[in-house]
């Protein structure tokens, strides 16, 4: 049974199929990485859409944190490329193209391997709470501006520019924060926001306070 199916794995059958899988693999890569660009693209969009404000000065705002969704992609597309070329190469006959295989395989295990090992995972989640206490910041801003609407008007704000006007007298907005919505009613408002460099969102509620985990 074993020799038949190594006999089997040697056939064109069988290196036919392998190629399409590897093929369709690639394909599948590829198209993940224009959807996360599209929707990053149009989640950002949306960000800058929703609050009118002047453009940040470069570098002013910190170095931008990775997600740790993107080192999670990174690793789970690496792995399956590198294993893809190097069973590839076991199954190809020709010398010239089993070297190209097990040569191509080394790069994205490479990328592997410093995901799981060189990123200080610990440090950019640091960096992360540093800037997600600025959003945190700004959000307590606008909770004492809802504060002092409501007690003027008897209901809270849900407009963003109505409500920058009432921040006036307040801290005001970091320019590096963004807000991201701001829903409200006679009883209850909440309002997210996050800093352009973190890939964090802030949500504030009117009841519970701030959802920024502490520690």
């Amino acid at each position: 049974m074993m020799i038949r199916f190594i006999k089997w794995c040697h056939s064109r059958p069988c290196k036919r199929i392998l190629i399409v899988c590897l093929m369709a693999a690639t394909a599948l890569v590829i198209h993940g990485n224009r959807v996360q660009a599209a929707s990053s693209f149009y989640y950002q969009g949306r960000v800058i859409d929703s609050l009118a404000v002047s453009a940040t000065p470069s570098g002013k705002c910190g170095e931008k944190v990775p997600s740790v969704g993107f080192y999670q992609q990174v690793s789970l597309y690496s792995i399956a490329a590198g294993l893809g070329f190097f069973f590839l190469g076991i199954f190809l006959e020709k010398k010239a193209l089993k070297r190209s295989c097990f040569l191509l395989a080394v790069i994205p295990l490479a990328g592997w391997l410093y995901v799981h090992f060189f990123v200080d995972y610990d440090a950019l989640k640091r960096k992360a709470f540093t800037y997600d206490t600025e959003a945190e910041a700004a959000l307590a801003n606008i909770a004492e501006a809802q504060d002092r609407y409501k007690s003027e008007q008897d209901t809270y704000l849900g407009d963003l520019q109505q409500l920058h006007s009432h921040m006036a007298g307040s801290h005001g907005v970091d320019s590096c924060v963004r807000i991201l919505s701001v829903e409200a009613s006679w009883a209850h408002w909440t309002a997210q926001a996050r800093h352009v460099s973190s890939p964090n969102v802030v949500t504030w509620d009117s009841t519970s306070g701030s959802s920024l985990k502490k520690g």
